[in-house]
């Protein structure tokens, strides 16, 4: 069965649950997706799109300094946000790959030059910092181009990380981590009543979710690698605890889907939950990593659960030498987790198997 047919069969299928009160414009929707599909890229494509309009922006920027452009702070500051502005009127009026890579290598080499333009001027750095966030947050809400949403919510998470390290206030990256893995849990977890609330937000949610997954992504690496930051590590806890309730409720949710309704397999299954996560109670990026992975299966987010595979294993490799055991001992502890995941994944697949044939 093709997709459209797909389509109108879960149309049809809703319309039989919500009675003759629901409406809908069946030619409009069909409409809309043929639309949205004509104007999908490989990822591939569009990576490469992307990585020779950088390359393209970054020659532009040589032609610049050849000009001397760089001699003149107001020039340089005037010129980035030309560009900036540019390329925000140019992703709004048009919807094509060309002119969304155009776009966007206008709107980073745009950021370059207002941000060497300030600091030219000798600004306090805090003060670049908050300027280029709210920058980015206004290009956020301007803007419903997916690339250009993607760029402005990693540059906005990149802020408030710099401002936390350049103060070295390194404590609130467990601040940041929470922040972060509760809005992507609120994000992949209401998927349908965020698209739904406003049409708006129907271009920049796919954009929204990834960049919060990097986002997070961004303060667990200051977890990964002890001595990083200077962090102490006994608060490491504050960040692990939220995650880790966190991903007791996407089990919670899980059971529901898989429709386990007996309390025997619901206690053992939250006994190995927990006993699996209580080793990461100090490692947040481990117990990061895995609700990327989570969060990401729970809704069926393929390149979600890529990254948080690729994620996770990294974040395994870094605790694994970072501790201060013997060669013995560090196997020793990855040949118990390893037989704890298997036979929760064994236990797992036999109860729900049993449950199905109820």
């Amino acid at each position: 069965m093709g997709k459209i047919e797909d389509i109108q069969r879960h149309i049809k299928s809703i319309k039989v649950l919500e009675g003759d009160s629901f409406k809908y414009d069946e030619s409009a929707i069909l409409k809309e997706y043929e639309r949205r599909d004509e104007g999908k890229s490989s990822f591939i494509i569009k990576a490469l799109s992307i990585f020779g309009g950088i390359l393209a922006s970054i020659a532009f920027l040589g032609f610049l300094l050849l000009l001397e452009i760089y001699k003149s702070e107001a020039a340089m500051l005037m010129v980035g946000i030309g560009l900036v502005s540019v390329s925000i009127m140019l992703v709004k009026q048009y919807d094509k790959l060309i002119i969304d890579t155009f776009g966007v290598s206008l709107y980073i080499l745009g950021m370059i030059l207002f941000i060497i333009g300030l600091f030219a001027f000798d600004i306090n750095e805090d003060v670049i910092t908050l300027l280029v966030m709210a920058m980015a947050f206004f290009t956020l809400l301007l803007v419903k181009n997916p690339i250009l949403s993607f760029f402005s919510v990693l540059i906005a998470s990149s802020a408030i990380l710099t401002l936390i390290i350049s103060n070295d206030m390194h404590s609130l990256i467990h601040l940041y981590i929470n922040l972060h893995a509760l809005a992507l849990t609120y994000v992949f977890l209401n998927e349908s009543s965020i698209l739904t609330s406003d049409l708006k937000l129907v271009k920049r949610y796919d954009s929204l979710r990834i960049g919060l997954v990097f986002s997070l992504l961004f303060g667990l690496v200051a977890t990964a690698k002890h001595g990083f930051f200077d962090m102490s590590q006994s608060y490491f806890w504050m960040s692990s605890l939220v995650i880790i309730f966190i991903l007791l409720y996407v089990v919670y949710l899980l059971l529901k889907t898989f429709k386990v309704t007996s309390p025997q397999t619901k206690l053992w299954v939250y006994l190995f939950s927990a006993l699996t996560l209580l080793p990461t109670l100090f490692a947040p990026a481990i117990s990061g990593a895995l609700l990327i992975v989570m969060l990401s299966f729970r809704v069926n987010y393929k390149t979600g659960l890529s990254i948080g595979i690729i994620a996770l294993v990294c974040f395994v490799i870094l605790y694994y030498f970072d501790l201060n055991f013997t060669l013995l001992t560090k196997s020793i502890i990855l040949f118990s987790s390893g037989l704890v995941f298997l036979f929760f994944y064994v236990f797992l697949t036999k109860k729900l198997k049993s449950n199905e044939n109820l």
